[in-house]
């Protein structure tokens, strides 16, 4: 009897684990409202853009609520714009949760490198690599763009699907930190105890999903006035590029 006791101690210590990670992730994580000052994401785009046409699509129709079909993404509010200029055309997919609203795994679960292939797209990676105009490389070519807005790296991708192809750049903003999903996968389950030990209950941050997408390269469309504007506004959400620390 008592070797049985024994060898079940790591089980039983293991759930109770679980448990108390989840209840310091409960009480952290409750939604606590808006901050004050946080003006809704369709009134954060401009609904008017000097040489295009602006138009508001249902948040539905985005890959990533198609590909939401178990899970709720569970925002507090959202967008889905886009803006056309003849044959050229960018959208922007802008999600907020206020503190305490979603946990930032979960919200990490509906990731274009996860939904998008969902959606019955394909990263290519080759693309990626390519020469693209004025011979630079296309991700050299984004963060050459990044760099003169000055907003940090996001998450540059190209995918492949329904007889197009989409550039994309995507960040998590997370209270003060910037996500990153190199991985392409959705974290693991052990990523909740991770959670915990990073940020102990404080858990209550704001959060913004921010995605470009464009049917022509951001090397081509970064040149644009009209499209600088957009990038400008979505840098305010902290995307800016902060100056070094003192020393550092």
């Amino acid at each position: 009897m008592n070797s049985k006791l024994h060898k079940s101690w790591p089980l039983v210590l293991l759930a109770i684990g679980l448990v108390l990670t989840l209840g310091l992730q409960w009480l952290g994580a409750r939604s606590v409202g808006r901050p004050a000052g946080v003006p809704p994401p369709a009134e954060l785009l401009p609904h008017v853009l000097a040489g295009w046409q602006v138009v508001d699509r249902p948040v539905a129709d985005s890959p990533e609520e198609k590909a939401a079909v178990s899970e709720l993404l569970n925002y507090d509010d959202a967008v889905f714009r886009f803006y056309q200029q003849g044959p050229v055309i960018f959208g922007v997919y802008l999600a907020h949760w206020n503190p305490g609203r979603m946990s930032s795994r979960l919200i990490a679960a509906h990731v274009p490198d996860v939904c998008w292939p969902a959606a019955g797209w394909t990263r290519n990676l080759d693309k990626e690599k390519q020469l693209g105009a004025g011979g630079v490389v296309e991700v050299s070519a984004v963060r050459n763009l990044e760099a003169g807005a000055g907003v940090v790296p996001g998450q540059f991708r190209i995918f492949e699907g329904q007889g197009a192809v989409q550039h994309l750049l995507f960040w998590h903003v997370n209270g003060d930190e910037i996500l990153s999903y190199d991985t392409g996968y959705a974290p693991p389950w052990y990523a909740m105890f991770t959670d915990v030990l990073k940020h102990g209950l404080n858990q209550r941050r704001e959060q913004w999903f921010i995605r470009i997408n464009s049917n022509v390269p951001f090397s081509t469309l970064g040149a644009d006035t009209g499209f600088q504007f957009v990038l400008g506004r979505l840098a305010t959400l902290g995307l800016k590029v902060r100056p070094p620390a003192p020393g550092g």
